[in-house]
């Protein structure tokens, strides 16, 4: 097994990559970058819609593992014409190498392809993206599917959910925005009633599953890299006060924002890629560490 790994820079990416090359080995993990990663067996390309590259560079690869991807940091992002279309390009211009060994094509996309609903989401729940970012990525899973078809190949369409753990805190989210205001003693803030549901799936659990992937029998279905575990956003920045063992205020925030609660029966995942998931205080309680021993190494 010989794997390409795109955007092993991201997130998701970087824990893929150490943990890929720990199970596999150096020689057995390829990196597709834009910069080159030192110490690592990884390819170059020149911008995301013309690699430079010969088209027979790839042909010793057996697995893709396409995490590669424009994500955006905040809402304002998520309709961003140019950015949403690149995820497009990029992968058009990938699927344009020869491959003449390759066997499977694992494409990590995301939950933004769901329509708004009041019920909990399964692979079997409307599909209607809210936004360009969402839409963009349903139409990669679907070039993923044609390309696998035409190949005769086995592909897997997994569509990550709200992941958190170390590494998440350049992303403008929730928890490592309250993180960071726990370690800096400021109040938290939070907007509205802090009552609409998330569904948190630990880092190392996406990677977990991710990995298993590469082996697994199941294959050419789409399956959603979730939580079956639902938390209000009031109850998570709770939970990290609690763990910070500090005591500061929850200030609340008038919000516009019509709520949208995402709740998942992760039934499929648990029973093909995943054994169990992490529990929530654990995760929390590694990300708060990771991003403690941070912030003090940076006073």
């Amino acid at each position: 097994m010989k794997v390409l790994l795109t955007g092993a820079s991201g997130f998701i990416g970087t824990h893929l990559l150490m943990y890929l090359l720990k199970k596999l080995g150096h020689d057995s993990v390829v990196a597709l970058t834009s910069n080159k990663i030192p110490s690592i067996n990884s390819i170059t390309y020149d911008n995301e819609i013309n690699f430079g590259l010969d088209k027979g560079r790839f042909d010793d690869i057996t697995h893709i593992i396409h995490a590669g991807a424009f994500i955006p940091k905040d809402a304002s992002q998520a309709n961003d014409i140019e950015k949403c279309f690149g995820n497009i390009g990029f992968t058009t211009e990938l699927l344009s190498y020869d491959f003449i060994n390759l066997e499977k094509v694992i494409n990590l996309s995301t939950i933004d392809i769901y329509a708004v609903t009041t019920k909990s989401l399964s692979e079997q729940s409307k599909i209607d993206p809210v936004s360009l970012y969402g839409s963009s990525k349903l139409y990669c899973e679907s070039m993923i599917k044609s390309f696998s078809r035409q190949r005769d190949l086995d592909f897997l369409n997994l569509r990550i959910g709200h992941v958190y753990g170390p590494g998440e805190e350049k992303y403008k989210k929730v928890l490592p925005n309250a993180i960071q205001n726990l370690l800096e003693n400021k109040p938290l803030e939070l907007w509205g009633d802090g009552c609409e549901l998330r569904s948190y799936i630990f880092i190392q659990d996406v990677v977990q599953a991710v990995a298993n992937s590469l082996n697994s029998c199941v294959r050419n279905i789409d399956i959603n890299i979730v939580s079956g575990v639902a938390v209000s956003i009031k109850d998570i920045l709770e939970k990290a006060i609690e763990i910070s063992g500090k005591k500061v205020k929850i200030n609340r925030r008038n919000s516009s924002h019509q709520k949208r609660d995402l709740v998942f029966d992760n039934g499929l995942l648990l029973s093909t890629l995943l054994d169990k998931e992490t529990e929530l205080i654990k995760g929390l309680k590694i990300e708060y560490q990771y991003m403690k021993e941070k912030y003090e190494s940076s006073i």
